[in-house]
This record gives structure tokens, C-alpha cells and sequence, in this order.
């Protein structure tokens, strides 16, 4: 899934990630883990924006849902079938 590996690099630039499966990875709370802090957060959230062209909403980023990997695909995907 092209959302799915964008995330899971633009992670990696922050870190490694452990080696798991992809449902692992889904799964993975990268806030919770401090994988990005609060400083690279604004930047995560725009690399997303411009590589999808989308706009994710304070609801979308204060959500449950963009604590995963995961939660985080399915926001992307409903944001760009609503464009």
C-alpha cells in the first residue's frame, strides 16, 4: 500500500522502526513511543499533506485514530476519496 510505506518511511527518517510484520507495524503507536516529537510533528503532518494532496483537519490529528500507523492510513484514505 503506497499510504502505508510513505508513513512507514517518513517514520524512519526519525528512527528505526522494529523489525515486525506489516500488522505490527499498522498497529504501531508512533506518538505513544515518541517515534516524532512535538517539533517534528508539524512537519510530518505536511510532507503527508503535500505527498497526497490533502488537508488533515485538528480533529484528524488530535483523533485516536492518527495515534497508529494504521488509524493514520485510514484518515489519508478517506481524506483523499472526499477530494
Amino acid at each position: 500500500n503506497e499510504i502505508f510505506n510513505f508513513i512507514i518511511s517518513l517514520l524512519e527518517k526519525h528512527g528505526p522502526i522494529p523489525e515486525e510484520n506489516d500488522d505490527w507495524r499498522m498497529a504501531y503507536r508512533f506518538l505513544e513511543e515518541g517515534h516524532i516529537d512535538s517539533f517534528g510533528l508539524n512537519d510530518f503532518i505536511m510532507e503527508i499533506e503535500d505527498q497526497f494532496n490533502v488537508a488533515l483537519s485538528s480533529e484528524d490529528t488530535q483523533s485516536e485514530e492518527f495515534r497508529s500507523v494504521g488509524g493514520l492510513v485510514e484518515i489519508i484514505e478517506n481524506r483523499i476519496k472526499a477530494s
